[in-house]
């Protein structure tokens, strides 16, 4: 059910937009059965006027009442509620002529379930069953349900055109939530300024790969890097230019790794990288080459980027995530204390 609070979300205007077409479209296919159903049971012209009236007419002023009212959603709710009420009476006055009374309130049913929830759904079905019953009192309790085969002719607009909207509109919104689906889980694995792992993401990998090993035994190694002076950058350069040496060396990261090694943001200027079946040594090496190529490609007023990274291999007595990324990062303060700009294992 959509947020009551959220007046002038677009959310909200879509669903009274949405809801209003609706009734437009249901309320006219109605009009067609109801109307078969009256004129078969000879029924005064302006009966037949009224019901012409109701079905036109009340879908633009329900429109008028939701998009000029200060709470959209309030009005379109209310709405809801009178639509049943008038469907109820329509069903009282065809003397529940079976076909069209049964579409009606298949229908009403539907729609306030998907709007509004079984509370909604109480209560507009509540209104259309004692407005059925009061019109019925004062038309005499007429009872005819018996479907002639015209009136079944004319409810098949209804039974077709609406349900077709209701499943054109249902896969709509599917293709809507999946799309956003999509998008949210990819913001949650993927940090948006770097393109990498986010830290929960690559955490979680490690975390997988560290089990693998503990079953299986299955090598594998992490490095920890972190940008050299990288406070010094954006004091001295500005933050634009501290985010333009993130970019760049996050390229040189994906382009230097393999398809199944894993880069992630680990902190703000600080990255991990997972090697999956690398020992101590492929990882060193690995470590040094992407020294190098970040020294040779990226610099700052003409000053080398550097690069400060740890290499831990994972081993036995590592139990825990912390233990690995541990000793990754004991290696990278060693590399920090060796003057920086240098792989530390």
């Amino acid at each position: 059910m959509p947020d009551r609070s959220a007046k002038t979300d677009s959310g909200v205007l879509h669903f009274v937009r949405y809801t209003c077409a609706m009734r437009a479209l249901g309320f006219f296919a109605a009009m067609l059965g109801i109307g078969s159903a009256l004129v078969g049971q000879d029924a005064a012209a302006p009966v037949l006027l009224l019901l012409a009236f109701t079905c036109l007419g009340w879908p633009v002023l329900a429109w008028r009442l939701s998009t000029q009212s200060s709470d959209p959603l309030r009005a379109e709710f209310r709405n809801l509620t009178i639509d049943t009420g008038l469907a109820g009476f329509w069903i009282a006055m065809a003397q529940f002529d079976l076909l069209p009374s049964a579409l009606l309130v298949a229908i009403m049913a539907m729609d306030r379930t998907v709007a509004g929830g079984w509370s909604l759904t109480r209560r507009s079905m509540g209104v259309m069953a004692l407005v059925a019953l009061a019109t019925a009192a004062l038309n005499g309790f007429g009872f005819q349900p018996r479907t002639q085969f015209t009136t079944m002719l004319w409810c098949m607009p209804f039974l077709l055109c609406y349900l077709l909207a209701v499943g054109a509109s249902t896969r709509m919104f599917a293709d809507k939530v999946r799309a956003q689906k999509r998008a949210l889980e990819h913001g949650s694995r993927i940090d948006a300024q770097t393109g990498l792992a986010t830290r929960p993401q690559w955490l979680a990998l490690v975390m997988a790969e560290l089990r693998r090993f503990h079953r299986y035994g299955a090598v594998s190694s992490l490095l920890m890097v972190d940008i050299d002076r990288f406070k010094r950058i954006n004091d001295g350069a500005g933050h634009l230019a501290g985010d333009q040496v993130i970019h760049q060396v996050c390229a040189i990261l994906r382009e230097n790794l393999r398809s199944a090694d894993t880069a992630g943001r680990y902190g703000g200027d600080e990255f991990g990288v997972l090697l999956p079946g690398t020992g101590r040594e492929a990882a060193l090496e690995a470590a040094e080459r992407l020294r190098r190529a970040v020294s040779s490609r990226v610099a700052v007023g003409g000053v080398p980027v550097t690069l400060s990274i740890g290499v831990a291999e994972l081993a036995p007595g590592m139990e825990a995530i912390e233990d690995w990324t541990g000793a990754a990062d004991e290696a990278l303060y060693r590399a920090k204390g060796d003057g920086r700009d240098c792989v530390r294992a």
